[in-house]
């Protein structure tokens, strides 16, 4: 198939230096505009990707919330119900 489509001579073309000259003005690229609202992460993470912590900063995944009033786990300060 490539030796069919390329066994024909190719002639040079000619560049735009020798091109007609016609009265048109050429076109403009769009002017750019800065886009509102907050720009997006260059890069999208993964959902099985790692969150990139600070140094010194550890995750709080896998861990237990516990009351600070009465010491329990499963519930937090605002929604227990035993009182001191």
């Amino acid at each position: 198939m490539y030796k069919k489509a390329y066994s024909f001579p190719m002639q040079p073309i000619n560049g735009p230096h020798d091109w007609k000259k016609i009265g048109i003005q050429p076109v403009l690229p769009s002017i750019e505009r800065k886009m509102s609202g907050r720009p997006k992460k260059n890069r999208r993470m993964a959902k099985d990707e790692p969150k990139k912590l600070k140094p010194g900063h550890l995750s709080k995944k896998g861990l237990l919330m516990t009351c600070t009033q009465c010491g329990q786990p499963g519930h937090n300060k605002r929604s227990c119900t035993n009182s001191k």
